[in-house]
């Protein structure tokens, strides 16, 4: 579907609008039909990723010569952005797979590559095993280990809130193999997940079902050397932030959603002989909620456009971490809104709002915290916050 909207070359260009509305067509007939019961019992409809590869909507922005489509960032920020309209949950797991491959495309020898040419045919799943149960955000101080052992690599540790690590056919997983270098001393594996000695957990959250969450324990996994990518902190770093601006996609598109939802919801719900959307509070509610979503998109697709003008990454930080940051506190204040204008009725089951408001309550924590987002900005603009 994707190579049919290109205008020029493949790798330069697509029709941005058509790719827009091949991404809303997609959303409402994979999206739609799938999230409610993956949401209700906590799974992961693995047709859904077959469904988006077929579409080409697997590895964007990987390199045609491997099956990609060859995008920018600014076009998977669209895919987030539409697909979260329906559900901000099931595009995490193209989120997932984004990231994941383009680490293997780019720091992976060529044992590595036909991985990511299966996962953009749908037919290897991949999970990204960075966080750790004490680490969480500090990337820095990972304990998962990688000692050598002959032409093996042996890996011990441990991993929390790994989305789709019950699903995976192969984990890219972060290791500390030479402590002594700190943060340089980390490397990326890619890990077939039903190697001897690893074993997954779900974890039972509130937010985010359809794609759920695991830890997972390494014990004496044994990797072959070729499994190890080139890419160190640098590069870590890197695809954080290319994370966090399609994150800020993610988000925004939700807000629109809980905006429409909102929106209707006060026009029609009566007390008082009149919609609660003429009181002034609900109104202001709304009105702040159009401002939100409209500085997100302003923000989240400015610095999509300044990553794929080929900007070094160290120069966009600031545009990144404040569109993610904003994103992440606009959604949450749209959302609450929006469980505050269903009154009762929108802690209940009949209403979206409680679904849409608990969903929005892992924005602040996911890829790098309000707190850390903040202390990027300060740095970016030279401001001393250690």
């Amino acid at each position: 579907m994707v190579a049919e909207l290109r205008t020029r070359a493949p790798g330069e260009t697509v029709d941005s609008v058509a790719f827009r509305d091949m991404c809303r067509k997609f959303a409402a007939a994979e999206v739609a039909p799938r999230w409610e019961e993956a949401d209700r019992d906590s799974h992961f409809p693995i047709e859904f990723y077959h469904a988006a590869a077929r579409a080409g909507l697997i590895g964007m922005t990987a390199p045609t010569a491997l099956g990609g489509a060859g995008l920018g960032v600014h076009e998977t920020v669209i895919f987030m952005e539409e697909g979260s309209k329906i559900n901000p949950n099931l595009p995490v797991s193209v989120l997932i797979q984004e990231i994941a491959g383009g680490l293997l495309a780019e720091f992976g020898g060529d044992g590595l590559q036909d991985i990511v040419r299966r996962n953009i045919a749908g037919e290897c799943l991949l999970a990204l095993a960075v966080t750790e149960p004490e680490a969480g955000n500090d990337i820095q101080n990972v304990r998962c280990s990688a000692r050598r052992d002959g032409d093996d690599w042996i890996i011990d540790g441990q991993k929390a809130f790994i989305s789709l690590a019950g699903y995976a056919d192969v984990l890219v997983v972060l290791a500390q193999t030479d402590p002594s270098k700190g943060r340089h001393g980390m490397s990326f594996f890619a890990v077939d997940r039903k190697s001897a000695g690893i074993t997954t957990r779900q974890l039972a959250t509130y937010a985010n079902r359809p794609v759920p969450t695991y830890g997972v324990d390494f014990k004496d996994v044994r990797v072959p050397a070729e499994r190890q990518l080139s890419g160190g902190f640098r590069e870590i770093m890197a695809g954080f932030n290319r994370e966090r601006l399609l994150v800020a996609g993610r988000w925004l598109g939700h807000m629109q959603h809980a905006m429409e939802w909102a929106k209707d919801y006060a026009q029609t719900r009566h007390q008082f002989g009149k919609p609660i959307g003429s009181n002034q509070s609900i109104a202001f509610m709304l009105a702040q909620g159009h401002v939100d979503v409209e500085a997100t998109r302003s923000l989240t697709y400015a610095a999509a456009r300044r990553w794929d003008s080929g900007v070094p990454i160290k120069d966009i930080v600031l545009e990144v971490s404040s569109a993610k940051l904003f994103a992440t506190q606009a959604v949450y204040r749209v959302t609450q809104n929006a469980l505050h204008i269903g009154g009762g009725w929108g802690l209940t089951e009949e209403l979206p709002a409680m679904r849409m408001a608990l969903d929005a309550l892992v924005a602040p924590v996911t890829v790098g915290s309000y707190e850390i987002q903040l202390r990027v900005i300060a740095r970016q603009l030279g401001l001393p916050c250690d």
